[in-house]
């Protein structure tokens, strides 16, 4: 499926032609399978997003939204999707064609550091819903021999880097001092706006990206036949 970056950029991250609860409507249909279908466009399609549910056990505890599997690397990534857009609390617009260093301002010195603050704070309580990615989780049986590693997937512009404009980011857990139990030691953080910025910027500027989104065309199947037809 081919979606416009543009249009992208300019609705969810900038508000534009949206009335109250589009936003959140959209990202309830488009959200996680859009999250992850970018990661793996970003990932060159070298990945396979699993269907498998992503928990603690057999019997309840927490859980996440995606198992990725990296075959090639031998590594399973456990994923949690925040689908936050310029519409949620805290969230800040940002136009498609904004310079670098509104990006900046946005992506770091505003969403990386507020995360950090709220989320990622050692005075706050753990496991919450960010910092529960960092809990294993029980793999599914054809991949108990390859390597868990957590990542965190946000549609906003979020970058650790201080100029604000890598989607991908590597956060040393360590160095959080949470105060919880953790397994492991680097949590993998991407941005779909940032990593749609820089498909948008390149060169003379890329209009689309075309990504497999299974979830989303069997939902608007559903809705085409909801709709009257004339």
């Amino acid at each position: 499926m081919k979606l416009n970056i543009k249009e992208l950029l300019d609705f969810f991250d900038d508000r534009k032609d949206s009335q109250k609860g589009d936003a959140n409507a959209l990202m309830a249909i488009l959200g996680e399978d859009l999250n992850a279908s970018v990661y793996k466009h970003f990932r060159a399609n070298k990945i396979d997003i699993l269907e498998e549910s992503v928990v603690q056990g057999f019997r309840g505890g927490k859980y996440l939204d995606r198992w990725i599997v990296d075959k090639k690397n031998r590594v399973l990534y456990q994923c949690e999707i925040k689908n936050s857009a310029a519409t949620a609390i805290g969230g800040k617009k940002l136009k498609s064609n904004a310079d670098n260093e509104e990006v900046k301002r946005i992506s770091h010195l505003h969403h990386w550091n507020r995360e950090m603050r709220n989320n990622f704070s050692k005075d706050g309580e753990h496991p919450n819903y960010i910092t529960k990615v960092l809990l294993p989780m029980r793999k599914p049986k054809e991949y108990k021999k390859l390597k868990t590693e957590p990542l965190l997937i946000y549609w906003m512009p979020i970058s650790k880097d201080k100029n604000g404009l890598n989607p991908l980011s590597i956060l040393a857990v360590n160095r959080l001092h949470l105060p919880m139990e953790r397994e492991f030691s680097k949590l993998y953080i991407f941005s779909v706006s940032l990593y749609l910025r820089q498909l948008y910027r390149r060169g003379k500027g890329q209009k689309s990206i075309d990504i497999e989104m299974p979830h989303f065309e069997h939902r608007m199947e559903i809705l085409s036949k909801i709709q009257r037809k004339k």
